[in-house]
């Protein structure tokens, strides 16, 4: 009896062992694009487009009236919808694109988050930043609220509670 136990606990114990893939690759979760990030990637992208042709009617449909953005390097300090605007749109146009969104939904209100990348031609921009926009949907559609921006570097070090170490796939060799 005592021997059938233990065999049931090691048989137990060794199946996911056993349901392995062969050949030792580990499986690989392929990303799809949601419908959400899919749109939300189409209007931060409309966002972008409006600021680098100046199209004040596109970006007063964009961006809401009661808009701020926090930056990591000032904290403390929200910026206005108004003045932000006026700075984005007094640099020089430049390439930037936006990679890894997610999108999180909570009714009216939907979160996203994802890496910018920035090819400034001529002002002192980062080269990447970490954004987190707060969108809301409006009478006229989606409008964002408020952006959480931070500038990522490779000296930067992990805040407390996130993942320490880059996930394998993205290590520089």
């Amino acid at each position: 009896m005592k021997t059938s136990i233990i065999l049931l606990l090691l048989a137990v114990a060794a199946g996911p062992a056993l349901a392995q893939p062969t050949g030792g690759r580990p499986n690989r979760i392929v990303p799809t694009v949601t419908r959400t990030v899919h749109m939300f990637s189409e209007l931060e992208n409309q966002w972008l487009d409006a600021v680098q042709s100046r199209d004040q009617a596109a970006l007063d449909k964009i961006v809401a009236p009661n808009f701020e953005l926090r930056s990591a390097l000032q904290a403390g300090t929200p910026t206005p919808r108004a003045e932000s605007l006026k700075q984005a749109m007094s640099l020089p146009p430049f390439d930037s694109s936006i990679g890894k969104m997610a999108a999180h939904e909570y009714g009216d209100t939907i979160i996203v988050s994802f890496e910018w990348k920035l090819k400034p031609s001529k002002a002192a921009l980062p080269e990447r930043m970490f954004v987190v926009d707060t969108w809301r949907q409006a009478e006229a559609g989606w409008q964002v609220v408020t952006r959480y921006i931070a500038p990522i570097g490779d000296n930067a070090k992990s805040p407390p509670g996130s993942v320490m170490e880059p996930n394998p796939s993205q290590k520089k060799m």
